[in-house]
């Protein structure tokens, strides 16, 4: 994270966290467009859990109400995947504007394909697998090419014959 105010994105989510705040955004981890790498999942560790360890110190919270995690920035259901398993958890708000509203299918099946995505994870299936029996997730790899690409290599052959 970018330390150009002078502290840490790390440092932020903590001080929200101590001020009471009920979510605060906390990248894509990598999987997203934004900065970050899979490592920033400390950051949604130390606003969520009673206890975590930090990248120095060891936090405990003493029963202060937990921060929600917020994720945004070129997540679609594609990225999703990934992003979970990083984390370990889909204990989250996803405000994915892009990756429902840039679904062919309109933004409602965006939605829905951004939830399959969640639950095909939850289910530990692999995802061009359960495109297949998973229409709004199945057309995010045709309004996703170039992530489908990226992250699915031969996902063509598999859903689009």
């Amino acid at each position: 994270p970018s330390a150009k105010r002078g502290y840490t994105a790390f440092v932020l989510a903590k001080m929200s966290r101590l001020q009471g705040a009920s979510g605060i955004h906390v990248g894509t981890m990598g999987y997203g467009k934004m900065e970050g790498e899979g490592d920033d999942k400390a950051i949604a560790y130390m606003i969520e859990r009673d206890e975590a360890q930090g990248p120095v110190y060891f936090q405990r919270w003493y029963g202060m109400k937990a921060t929600t995690p917020i994720i945004s920035g070129g997540m679609n259901a594609l990225r999703l995947p990934g992003f979970f398993d990083n984390l370990g958890h889909g204990n989250l708000i996803n405000t994915a504007g892009g990756g429902a509203y840039g679904h062919l299918d309109g933004a409602a099946a965006g939605a829905r394909s951004l939830r399959q995505a969640y639950e095909g994870w939850v289910a530990g299936a692999d995802p061009v697998e359960w495109a297949r029996t998973h229409r709004e997730f199945a057309r995010a790899f045709e309004s996703f090419p170039q992530d489908a690409d990226k992250l699915y290599p031969g996902w063509r052959d598999v859903l689009l014959g």
